[in-house]
């Protein structure tokens, strides 16, 4: 029953009351229809909401982004142990090899194609830091393949705020998401 689901929605008693809602980076499709509607609700009905990051402004793409990068002059073949680096690369080909399999029609019919896609999430992988790739290889299966092109949900409640013309904001800047994630050592990675 949508009424009985846990709403990961907390608020604080004030006037006008305040939210706080618990998201998780998955596509919003997966989601959406468990999300009960009290919180769909706040949302509706709120002016003004705040993310953990913008992920509508062009600078925190770019930033993000960024922050992934080994120092400049370094590559991940520097970096990780040789036997890590070419099971890495090979299943990478294996990934590319195999994408086009893995999309869908409808993704196909939207002008997604397997090269571009492909290229969107482990495009310059060579020049990333361990930490990020790993994440990278992390989203890299047919399940989560076949959902690209759908906006996490914290994207899709930017989206449809900045529709709704509410103010919005965010709560961290990229760098404090990026720093932790960067000073993780080899052997935590």
């Amino acid at each position: 029953q949508q009424s009985e689901l846990n709403s990961f929605l907390w608020t604080i008693k004030r006037d006008p009351p305040s939210y706080f809602f618990g998201t998780i980076h998955v596509p919003y499709t997966r989601v959406w229809d468990f999300i009960p509607e009290n919180s769909k609700k706040a949302f509706q009905e709120s002016h003004i909401v705040y993310f953990e990051l913008d992920l509508t402004d062009p600078y925190t793409i770019s930033a993000l982004t960024s922050c992934q990068l080994l120092p400049q002059g370094e590559n991940l073949q520097d970096v990780l142990p040789r036997d890590i680096y070419r099971r890495l690369k090979r299943h990478l080909e294996y990934v590319k090899l195999m994408m086009p399999s893995w999309m869908t029609p409808d993704q196909r019919g939207k002008g997604l194609y397997a090269d571009y896609l492909f290229n969107a999430i482990a495009g310059n992988w060579e020049r990333k830091r361990p930490v990020w790739v790993m994440l990278m290889v992390n989203s890299l299966t047919e399940v989560d393949i076949k959902s690209r092109g759908v906006p996490v949900l914290d994207l899709y409640l930017a989206q449809e705020a900045e529709r709704l013309r509410k103010q919005t904001g965010a709560v961290e800047k990229v760098e404090e998401q990026c720093h932790p994630l960067n000073g993780l050592n080899f052997s935590q990675v």
